[in-house]
């Protein structure tokens, strides 16, 4: 398994957030509910990446959806919740684990 690195992470995150803003939202959650399964999102699918757990199987469906809750509410506390998610990413150089994969116990790999 070789990790993900932290800028295909961001570019994943900023492609997230731009085909949110393309696709009205309905269109994007859509995607978002069918790509979950393979541990991804819109933007990771594009970027050829996903999450998976640390032994290396598949993450599924549940743990996806909770991996990206665990993002979402560490971001809605704003730049905050952001960037401590970033650095906790950024300093772990094995595996660049942010902080929803901590939680969940995932890791962000490229697609074999």
């Amino acid at each position: 398994m070789e990790p993900a690195t932290p800028v295909r992470r961001l570019c994943a995150f900023l492609l997230d957030a731009l085909l949110i803003i393309l696709t009205l939202v309905i269109g994007y959650i859509i995607w978002w509910l069918i790509v979950l399964g393979r541990g991804q999102t819109p933007g990771k699918q594009l970027l050829g990446i996903r999450a998976v757990r640390r032994d290396g199987s598949g993450a599924g469906w549940g743990l996806t959806f909770a991996r990206e809750i665990v993002k979402f509410i560490a971001h809605a506390f704003g730049a905050i919740g952001f960037i401590a998610d970033a650095v906790l990413m950024l300093v772990d150089d094995a595996e660049h684990r942010s902080l929803s994969d901590r939680v969940v116990n995932t890791v962000v790999v490229r697609n074999a």
